[in-house]
């Protein structure tokens, strides 16, 4: 079934969200797919124009992480391409959104609170003064389309939060290269211990925000979407890894 784009805005009030929300979405790129557009549009970097324009009052974040740091590699916030899949992508290359700095775990960002999310510390991926720090003292909304609930890199501000015993803290040499400036500096990453079966899996995350009432969960189009507060999501899954330490993965679900 092929709908119309004045559902997009419509799909979004159905989830509650407000224009002035502040929302970080992970998004599939198969999501744009699905609505009427002209044969020569982008139907990804429109599907995302339509989406920044009902955020007008409100900040709009979508996950650009390039990983750089962790292959040894230069990052340029202008170039860098996205690691994370095309619409990110997209997302980083639409007019007005600009990124940050982080060598690891970059953010495209566009709207009201931008400057405040960029100007976040680059020495840690998770800790204090991040972006993820940031976001949730804000109480920002997390906001995934079309995609896994699995995807929330929001998860591994909460292990770092409980130092969970499945990751450990490493230091990366970070190069960044922008307005003709090299930054060269340590970034602290909370990483899995590869040893250790540790994949995330948020389904109890998810099955106890719905029955607490902390999720809304919708179609979108053809696609499920789901929506959490960065509180709601934090304070559930700190409760559960109190229960069960390994709470957030699927050693936990065994």
């Amino acid at each position: 079934m092929i709908f119309p784009i004045s559902n997009i805005h419509q799909s979004l009030k159905t989830l509650g969200l407000n224009r002035s929300d502040t929302v970080m979405i992970h998004g599939d790129a198969g999501v744009a797919a699905q609505y009427k557009w002209n044969a020569s549009e982008d139907q990804v970097g429109e599907f995302l124009n339509i989406i920044v324009n009902y955020f007008d009052m409100g900040t709009v974040i979508v996950p650009t992480f390039s990983y750089s740091a962790t292959k040894g590699e230069v990052f340029l916030p202008y170039e860098t391409p996205s690691d994370v899949g095309l619409f990110s992508e997209k997302f980083r290359l639409l007019p007005g959104v600009k990124r940050s700095h982080h060598a690891i775990f970059s953010i495209g960002c566009i709207g009201i609170k931008s400057e405040f999310f960029l100007k976040s510390s680059t020495t840690d991926c998770f800790g204090p003064m991040t972006f993820f720090d940031k976001f949730y003292k804000n109480n920002g909304k997390i906001l995934t389309l079309g995609c896994s609930f699995d995807r929330v890199t929001f998860t591994h501000f909460v292990e770092q939060s409980a130092n969970v015993s499945y990751r450990y803290f490493k230091e990366f040499d970070a190069i960044t290269h922008f307005d003709k400036k090299i930054k060269k500096e340590k970034v602290k990453y909370f990483v899995r211990d590869l040893g250790q079966d540790n994949e995330t899996n948020l389904k109890l995350v998810e099955e106890t925000a719905i029955n607490e009432k902390k999720m809304i969960k919708s179609k979108f189009g053809r696609y499920t979407a789901r929506l959490i507060s960065s509180f709601d999501f934090y304070n559930i899954a700190i409760k559960l890894l109190h229960e069960n330490p390994y709470a957030l993965i699927k050693r936990g679900l065994k």
